[in-house]
């Protein structure tokens, strides 16, 4: 039998720090709600809810601030349409071209995380072009949001809707393949 091994005493303080924060928490509840369990769980959902919500929401860009946005630092590639014809992209002749965000059928494929991060990282930290410059000293997560939202707005056959399921963002045919390549290698 092994001996046991003791945590070290900084990962005995980072666990005792949580449980004092879980333990001041629960206590804040019942100072607010009494002993009332039903009140306590209503406010715990609330606040888990309110996160998950509002975690990956980008629908709160607003789109005419995202125009003037893009209008000042987009348009010089992607053009004034958003369809990748900007005075850069004609002038210099950038290769590959700029994002033609007005393709509906490969735009509405990316999601609105993988926008965000190609806008704030730039192509080249997301294995796209490296011509596409990142934006992270430049403009706050929430004007990246608003141009985003615009964005949505150019996409045109077909227009962008938003998405219905949990999923998005995943290859809808990846369970298929990798069933069926598990099969393959099943027979041999």
């Amino acid at each position: 039998m092994k001996p046991l091994k003791h945590k070290s005493t900084t990962e005995r303080t980072e666990f005792t720090e949580a449980t004092d924060y879980n333990k001041k928490f629960l206590c804040g509840l019942r100072v607010l709600c009494g002993e009332n369990k039903s009140i306590q769980i209503t406010i715990i959902l609330c606040v888990v809810i309110g996160f998950f919500a509002g975690s990956n929401s980008f629908a709160a860009g607003n789109v005419k601030r995202g125009a003037r946005i893009y209008q000042q630092y987009c348009t010089p590639c992607h053009g004034q349409e958003g369809n990748g014809r900007g005075p850069r992209a004609k002038n210099e002749a950038l290769q590959p071209p700029p994002r033609d965000h007005t393709n509906g059928f490969y735009m509405n494929m990316q999601n609105d995380v993988r926008l965000f991060k190609v806008i704030k990282f730039g192509g080249k930290a997301n294995n796209l072009s490296h011509i596409m410059p990142q934006w992270k000293h430049v403009l706050s997560d929430k004007e990246i949001s608003h141009i985003i939202a615009f964005i949505r707005s150019l996409a045109v056959d077909p227009p962008y809707e938003a998405p219905k399921t949990r999923n998005w963002g995943k290859n809808p045919y990846a369970d298929d393949e990798r069933q069926d390549l598990e099969q393959k290698l099943k027979k041999k």
